[in-house]
C-alpha cells in the first residue's frame, strides 16, 4: 500500500509500515492534524527484510527523512546512513493496551525488538498488573534463527497468547498460539513526525553552513586539497586544480601522488612529523605549502593541504612590509645588507650577532652616515622581538614639547590642536618589540630624567594623563656625539648613559674600512643602474681615487656621489672627470696638486711598457695627475 498526504512542500517524510494497524494510525495522525504537521507523509509497506528496497525510489526522489518502528527501522538506519531514521518508540502504555483485551487467567508470553518490556515491568509493578509471564529480546539479524526457538519455548511452557513484533505472527500461527501485534498509538507517530521535522531542520541548517564553509573554500585564491590515510587525493577546491591541472585533456588527479611524493604528506600521515609548512618545488613552479593533519579521537584519518606559489606568498609578504614600512614600524634591514669585507665591519657584524641574542639596552656609536640605524635594524631583525615592531624616532629632529608628546603620547584635550582620543608615544608603538633612540644626544636635558624613568620602571605615562601603560621595549640608542663630553658638560645625564651603555658598537667610519669603498662603491653604482636603467662602470682609476678620499659623510656622502656621477656622467664609463664634476671640484680632484710633471721621463717609462699606474708610483704622484697629463696630451 502506497498512500501520500500532502499538509505542506516544505519537506517530506517517508513512512515505512511494517504492519496496517501502524499505517492507519499513521493516515489518522495525518488527517487529524492537517498544516500543522507542515510536511508531507508519504506512507509505504515494508518490514524488516523488504523496506530497504520499497523505500529505495522515494530515497532517489530526495525525501528528507524516513520514520518506521523496530528492527525495520535498524535496517534502514543501517541502509541509508546518510538520511535521519527515526525509531516508533513503543511505549508501555502500548503493552498495557495490547493485553486489556486478553481474558484473566490467560498466559501471556512477550517477544519483541523493544526493550520497552522494562519500563512496562516497572508500570505493572506500580499498578498491580502482572500478566505477562514469558519475555525474549532479540536483536536484528537474529530473527530467523531465534524468534521461532523463543516461540517454542513459550509453547512448551504452556503460554496461551504471544505480544510482539511482526515477526512473531508466522511463528505464533505455527504453534497454533494467538497473537497480538504491539500497536503504536497515535502519540508516538505524532512524536516520530515531530522529531523527524526537528531532525530534517537540524540537517538543513547543518547542510547551509556546509554550503556556506564550501564557498568559502571554493571562492579562496589558496588551493585546498584533503587526502586519505594513504596519502590519495580526496576532495579540493578549485584553486587547487587550476595550479595543477597541467596539459588540456590530461588527467592532472594522476600526477598530484607523484608531485606530493617528495612532500612531508607521508610523514604526517604516518605520525612521524606533525604538521606545518615546507616549499614544493615542481618543473613549474614553487608552492608553499601548510599541512594541518585531522584526527579523530586518537586515530589520524586524513591531512588538509593549503597550497599557494610562492610568488603569491612573497608578494603578499611585500605589501604587509611596504604598508608597515609606511607606518614606520618595520625594520627592513638585516645583516646580509650591511655590507664589507674589512675587518673593523667584520667586528660589527659579530657584535651584531652576540647582542641580538639579548634583550639588553644597546648604545651605537659612530659618525652620522655609518649606518647606525641600519645596525639597528639589523639587531631587531636577528632578536627574540622581531615579530613585533621597529620603532624609529629622531630625538634631534623636535623641540623639547614635540619630543615629549612623541614619546610618551599624550591625552585627549591636553593642548590646543590635541588629536581626539589622544595619541600613543613611541613606546607605547614600540610595545613588544624595538625602539631606536636616533641622535639621543641631542635629547633635551629635562626629558633625560623622564626617559630614565620610563626605562627603569618600564612603564609610560601619557602627557596630561594619569593611567601607568606597562610597556616591554627594547631600547638600542644612537649617537653620533661624544656623551661622555656631554656627560662632564652636564648635557647628558651620567645615570642615562649607564642605563643605555649596557652593550656598546662602535661603528667605523668609512675611512677606517680597509677595502670597503671600492666595494661598496661597485655595489651602489649595480643598484642604481637598475634603478635608472644604466650600465655604467667605473674607470679603474675613479675607483681607486674614491678610496684616498677621506669621506667626512661616510656611507651616505658615498652614496650620494656615485649617483651624481651615474646622473651626471655622459659615456658608458665613469671616468675621473666625471667624478671630478661629482666632487664639485672643477676637473681637479686633487686640487691644489703642485708637483711637476717630466713629459720626458713619463714617455720614456710609456716606451718602457709601464702602465700609469706604475709610472705614478715611481714620479711620486697620483694616478689621477696623470690622467689630467694623458687628457692634455691627446
Amino acid at each position: 500500500m502506497v498512500s501520500e498526504k500532502s499538509n505542506s512542500k516544505k519537506y517530506n517524510i517517508c513512512l515505512v509500515s511494517p504492519d496496517p494497524s501502524i499505517s492507519r494510525t499513521t493516515e489518522q495522525v495525518v488527517q487529524e492534524l492537517g498544516d500543522d504537521l507542515r510536511c508531507n507523509v508519504i506512507i509505504i509497506d515494508g518490514n524488516v527484510k523488504t523496506a530497504v528496497r520499497h523505500v529505495k525510489p522515494y530515497v532517489e526522489k530526495g525525501i528528507d527523512a524516513i520514520i518506521s518502528r523496530g528492527g525495520t527501522a535498524i535496517a534502514l538506519t543501517r541502509a541509508y546512513p546518510q538520511l535521519p531514521v527515526i525509531a516508533i518508540q513503543i511505549e508501555a502504555t502500548d503493552i498495557l493496551k495490547a493485553i486489556q483485551g486478553i481474558p484473566d487467567g490467560t498466559k501471556i508470553g512477550f517477544i519483541s525488538y523493544s526493550e520497552v518490556i522494562y519500563q512496562y515491568q516497572a508500570l505493572a509493578e506500580l499498578l498491580g498488573v502482572h500478566k505477562i509471564t514469558f519475555f525474549r529480546l532479540f536483536h536484528l539479524g537474529d530473527e530467523d534463527t531465534v524468534i521461532e526457538q523463543y516461540v517454542r519455548d513459550a509453547w512448551k511452557q504452556g503460554i496461551e497468547v504471544l505480544i510482539g513484533s511482526i515477526h512473531v505472527r508466522e511463528y505464533a500461527k505455527k504453534y497454533n498460539l494467538r497473537f497480538v501485534f504491539l500497536e503504536s498509538g497515535k502519540g508516538a507517530v505524532l512524536r516520530a513526525i515531530r522529531e523527524a521535522a526537528s531532525a530534517i531542520l537540524v540537517r538543513w541548517q547543518d547542510r547551509e553552513e556546509f554550503k556556506l564553509i564550501s564557498n568559502i573554500v571554493d571562492y579562496t585564491f589558496t588551493g585546498t586539497a584533503v587526502f586519505d590515510k594513504r596519502g590519495m587525493l580526496q576532495k579540493w577546491n578549485p584553486a587547487f586544480a587550476s595550479m595543477f591541472a597541467g596539459e588540456p585533456g590530461t588527467d592532472w588527479k594522476v600526477r598530484i601522488p607523484i608531485i606530493f611524493s617528495s612532500s612531508r604528506l607521508q610523514k604526517i600521515l604516518n605520525g612521524s612529523v606533525p604538521g606545518g609548512g615546507e616549499i614544493l618545488r615542481t618543473e613549474e613552479r614553487d608552492y608553499a605549502v601548510t599541512w594541518q593533519p585531522v584526527w579523530e579521537g586518537a586515530q589520524l584519518v586524513r591531512a588538509i593541504a593549503f597550497v599557494q606559489p610562492v610568488e603569491q606568498v612573497q608578494s603578499y609578504a611585500q605589501s604587509i612590509r611596504k604598508k608597515q614600512h609606511g607606518e614606520g614600524l618595520i625594520a627592513y634591514y638585516t645583516l646580509d645588507d650591511i655590507i664589507g669585507k674589512s675587518l673593523a665591519i667584520r667586528q660589527v657584524k659579530r657584535e651584531i650577532l652576540k647582542y641580538a641574542g639579548t634583550h639588553s639596552n644597546v648604545l651605537i656609536t659612530g659618525e652620522s652616515g655609518t649606518g647606525k640605524e641600519m645596525i639597528a635594524q639589523a639587531i631587531h631583525n636577528l632578536s627574540q622581538c622581531s615579530k613585533g615592531p621597529f620603532v624609529a624616532i629622531n630625538c634631534g629632529a623636535f623641540t623639547e614639547s614635540l619630543l615629549e608628546s612623541e614619546l610618551f603620547g599624550y591625552e585627549e584635550g591636553t593642548f590646543t590642536g590635541a588629536k581626539k582620543g589622544g595619541k600613543a608615544g613611541v613606546f607605547e608603538l614600540a610595545d613588544g618589540g624595538t625602539l631606536f633612540l636616533d641622535e639621543i644626544g641631542d635629547m633635551p636635558y629635562i626629558l633625560q630624567n623622564r626617559l630614565l624613568r620610563v626605562l627603569q620602571e618600564k612603564a609610560v605615562m601619557r602627557v596630561g594623563g594619569s593611567k601607568v601603560i606597562p610597556v616591554n621595549v627594547r631600547i638600542i640608542a644612537a649617537t653620533n656625539q661624544e656623551l661622555e663630553k656631554a656627560i662632564e658638560e652636564k648635557k647628558f645625564r651620567l645615570d642615562l648613559y649607564y642605563r643605555l651603555d649596557v652593550l656598546r658598537i662602535r661603528v667605523p667610519a668609512l675611512r677606517e674600512r680597509d677595502g670597503d669603498i671600492s666595494l661598496l662603491a661597485r655595489i651602489f653604482l649595480a643598484n642604481l643602474n637598475k634603478e635608472y636603467g644604466r650600465n655604467k662602470e667605473f674607470d679603474k682609476d675613479v675607483l681607486h681615487y674614491l678610496t684616498t678620499l677621506p669621506w667626512p659623510g661616510n656611507i651616505r656622502q658615498l652614496n650620494n656621489i656615485v649617483e651624481r656621477m651615474v646622473l651626471l656622467s655622459e659615456g658608458r664609463i665613469i671616468t675621473m672627470n666625471d667624478a671630478a664634476e661629482a666632487l664639485e671640484l672643477g676637473h681637479n680632484p686633487e686640487k691644489g696638486a703642485s708637483k711637476k710633471i717630466d713629459t720626458e721621463q713619463i714617455e720614456g717609462l710609456l716606451s718602457e711598457g709601464k702602465s700609469y699606474a706604475e709610472i705614478a708610483e715611481l714620479l711620486g704622484v697620483s694616478r689621477s695627475t696623470l690622467w689630467r697629463y694623458r687628457r692634455k696630451k691627446k
